[in-house]
């Protein structure tokens, strides 16, 4: 930890503020998406034990908690450090460093008011949200056992946003790691002293809390990280030659602008996963599931199937957050060219990583269940869901996109149409004893699928362009990606009987790897040219 902490400050030590704008996103979507990726598996190794100690009825409890966290995290933190960011590149892009630092005091001290609010609402309303949902009453410890995470994810988001905003990942990607290894060790930690002398119900709220104490742990670490970077920022305060006038009234008034659409947008975001939770086990047990098999059902699409698919997803969610203040600087030069080669290239990226994405899962869904949790319960959940990583990817990059050049109700109409889409599907469709709960994915892919045509629909109106090309991009990313899915069936198929799971598993990953670079390379789905156009080399 020490000297993650060290090398990070040196980094910085040799970072120039003046030159943080000059850093490409694809650059920073990748250290960011480094993050996430080791972060993700790092908390695989919380929940592949965890699923075996606490089983899916325990795994269910776990899983009823967060999505109240996450939707009062849609409150206290998506929304102001998108801004802070966007606020904070913006300031910098203008050479108005006493402005971006103004943003980042006044924000970090809003952000700290609102999360001991969503705080306080999940100690004191947890009886409520078990009463309203009709979730299990031991649903109660485990989120106690998240209760002060929205605070100390709060302050952590802060630090987050000025970083990004500086467009410098290195510290936020870093802090994911830092977080999530801290996560695994107190949560595992506590989930399996506590299961062991208490029950399944205190497991599930040991579990829970290892997110505070992550969070905690990564809000210290970018905190040191920028008692390094404030010196200098404050030198180059010192050169400026003219001083920015934004009162903190006036920088507050900005950043609720910028943050309440975006707040908004991850609102209905959350309910879309807060749909889940309120019909998923109410339309089960009016099909004839028991509520203990609602649980369970619950349990596998919600901790198995969908942390599978959010591992591709941690990319979509990288190029979001580095997406929006290069595309703000751009938008503030008015260099409507640059916007145009960073959306067509950030399509092109995604769909070359979310088609493969899809053909992998689809044919591989009961091996890599089996591989991470011990067996295949959820693998057809997870091959049905792997459909929309595309829509997904798609909308939350556009997102960032719309977000950047200030269309920022844009992504909130959409969301909420999706939203609605959402809702009504998983009514009509999970109360089908033959459907259950695929209703429920049948609905998020539908809701995702309108969402992400909406996004793209906004984006080509605003650049004015046809994207010429792109459909052809998408015939060859699609032609690789079935190629692909085809030759790992027939080497799942031929070495089934051979090898076990684990290391079928792997070759057919590395196979599947091999096979798609090497297409991709052949049909040249990526042009170099397209790339150095947009970081400029």
């Amino acid at each position: 930890m020490r000297y993650i902490i060290v090398k990070v400050l040196i980094f910085g030590r040799k970072c120039d503020l003046s030159a943080a704008k000059k850093k490409n996103y694809l650059k920073g979507a990748a250290v960011l998406a480094f993050g996430g990726i080791i972060a993700k598996f790092l908390g695989m190794f919380l929940k592949l034990p965890l699923v075996r100690i606490l089983g899916d009825f325990g795994m269910g409890l776990y899983g009823n908690a967060y999505p109240v966290y996450t939707f009062l995290l849609a409150i206290s933190v998506i929304g102001l450090p998108v801004a802070i960011s966007k606020m904070v590149s913006e300031r910098i892009s203008l050479g108005k460093y006493d402005g971006a630092y103004r943003v980042f005091k006044v924000a970090i001290v809003t952000l700290a008011v609102i999360g001991a609010i969503c705080s306080s609402v999940m100690l004191f309303g947890a009886h409520f949200f078990i009463s309203v949902f009709k979730w299990h009453p031991d649903t109660y410890y485990s989120i106690l056992g998240l209760s002060f995470a929205p605070l100390c994810v709060c302050i952590l988001s802060s630090f987050k946003g000025f970083f990004q905003g500086m467009q410098n990942m290195t510290p936020p990607s870093i802090s994911q790691i830092v977080e999530s290894i801290t996560r695994v060790v107190v949560g595992l930690g506590l989930a399996v002293f506590l299961y062991n002398k208490l029950g399944v119900a205190f497991g599930a709220a040991g579990a829970t809390f290892g997110a505070t104490a992550g969070a905690f742990v990564a809000s210290f670490f970018l905190f040191l990280c920028f008692l390094k970077v404030r010196p200098r920022l404050k030198r180059q305060i010192s050169r400026q030659t003219s001083k920015s006038t934004e009162d903190a009234r006036t920088i507050l008034r900005i950043l609720a602008s910028i943050a309440i659409p975006i707040t908004l947008a991850s609102l209905v975001t959350s309910s879309m996963n807060l749909i889940n939770s309120f019909t998923v086990s109410a339309f089960l047990q009016k099909a004839g599931f028991s509520v203990n098999e609602a649980t369970v059902l619950w349990g596998q699409l919600s901790q198995r199937a969908q942390t599978i698919i959010s591992i591709p997803l941690i990319l979509s969610s990288s190029l979001a957050a580095s997406l929006v203040p290069t595309i703000s600087e751009s938008f503030v030069k008015k260099d409507l060219k640059q916007i145009r080669q960073k959306t067509f290239l950030t399509f092109k990226v995604v769909l070359m990583i979310a088609l493969p994405c899809i053909a992998g899962l689809v044919v591989m869904s009961s091996e890599v269940t089996t591989l991470l949790f011990g067996d295949a319960n959820g693998a057809n959940m997870l091959r049905i869901l792997a459909i929309g990583i595309v829509f997904t990817m798609i909308s939350t990059t556009m997102q960032g996109i719309l977000q950047g050049v200030g269309l920022l109700n844009t992504p909130v109409k959409n969301l909420a149409v999706g939203c609605v889409i959402k809702l009504i599907l998983n009514v009509v469709l999970i109360q089908i004893p033959w459907l259950n709960i695929y209703g429920a994915i049948l609905g998020t892919l539908g809701a995702d699928l309108v969402v992400a045509s909406l996004d793209y629909r906004a984006i080509k109106k605003f650049l004015g362009s046809t994207y010429g090309g792109l459909g052809m991009a998408f015939i060859k990313n699609l032609f690789c990606a079935a190629v692909m899915g085809i030759v790992c069936f027939f080497v799942k198929t031929f070495l089934g009987g051979i090898l076990s799971n684990s290391i079928l598993t792997v070759v057919v990953i590395l196979v599947a790897m091999v096979v798609y670079l090497a297409l991709i390379y052949i049909t040249r789905v990526l042009n170099i040219e397209e790339v150095r156009s947009v970081i400029g080399k």
